[in-house]
């Protein structure tokens, strides 16, 4: 298995020890993607604060992720469709080679581990990271997927929910809890499906609360790849996850990377009669630190519909 680089500098630290934006513009980078989700990098190339070869440049030299230029490659079809287009478009990236068990991919933001174990779950591949620009990328996506583009949907949502879409960001925060455990966004208690891509393997859980903000869930000694959460799985704090979650049953799951902030052990009551111990769990919470703008306003109207 091709180890996975230890990331220990997000983007807008590196940028700014290397001189190319300042604290002031970093802040304010980062309060547009909390107003609109979306990667740091993205909204520091939409403001102006730094290009996109800034970007490339800064995440090759700091952890030798080459660069590779999308216009000099013809991708093979079957190449293409390793990765779903969702999730092509949502994290930017694209498959550009398989030699054996190693898929090469390039990405506009590569600082993400959970959706690079995400990538090794879906394909069942090592993942070899390359760096390109969001341009690049995109402009790739355009010619290879110009049919499919046309036709995808990745949620519906009609004229009078684009209107809730538009008022709930508002409406969420100022309904923020204002005691000792602040919070900048309420959240609803609500029992959701959620599954998480950790080590290469799929694990499951059930979600005691969201928010427009984070997420808190218990998992599951349940999962695909044949490995137990319990007694084989150390998850540190700041650990990225790639999940999905279901929000409705009659919806597609929405895709997020949470960046964990808590783990803790936790064990179910049961009845007196009982006959076996208690079954242990873990739960799990943090911070949503990537949604694609899609995902967040399916969000958005899941929890207009549910905050009274």
């Amino acid at each position: 298995m091709l180890p996975l680089r230890v990331v220990r500098k997000k983007i807008g630290e590196l940028l700014l020890q290397r001189n190319v934006i300042a604290l002031q513009q970093l802040n304010a980078a980062l309060e547009e993607q909390k107003k609109k989700g979306g990667y740091l990098s993205q909204h520091l190339i939409a403001l102006g604060f730094a290009s996109e070869l800034d970007i490339a440049h800064c995440l090759s030299n700091q952890y030798n992720f080459a660069y590779l230029p999308l216009k000099n490659y013809n991708i093979p079809r079957e190449i293409l469709a390793l990765i779903p287009l969702k999730w092509i478009k949502i994290y930017t990236l694209l498959p550009v080679d398989k030699i054996g068990n190693v898929l090469s991919v390039a990405m506009a933001d590569p600082l993400n581990e959970g959706v690079i174990q995400m990538l090794q779950q879906i394909t069942e591949c090592e993942i070899a990271v390359f760096v390109s620009t969001y341009t690049e990328i995109n402009e790739a996506i355009g010619r290879y997927f110009e049919k499919e583009l046309k036709e995808l949907e990745l949620y519906h949502i009609d004229a009078k929910d684009m209107e809730k879409v538009r008022n709930v960001s508002q409406f969420i925060q100022t309904k923020a809890y204002m005691g000792l455990d602040r919070r900048e966004f309420i959240r609803i208690k609500k029992e959701l499906c959620i599954s998480f891509y950790y080590y290469a393997v799929t694990f499951e859980g059930r979600t005691k609360d969201i928010s427009y903000g984070g997420v808190s869930f218990v998992s599951q000694d349940k999962n695909y790849g044949g490995v137990s959460f319990f007694s084989t799985v150390f998850m540190p704090l700041h650990t990225s996850l790639a999940c999905k979650i279901t929000l409705k049953p009659d919806k597609p799951p929405i895709d997020v990377v949470v960046n964990v902030l808590r783990v803790q052990s936790v064990t179910e009551e049961q009845g007196a009669d009982a006959k076996n111990p208690p079954e242990k769990k873990y739960e799990i919470a943090g911070t949503f630190e990537f949604i694609g703008s899609e995902d967040k306003k399916a969000l958005f109207a899941f929890l207009k519909e549910n905050i009274v």
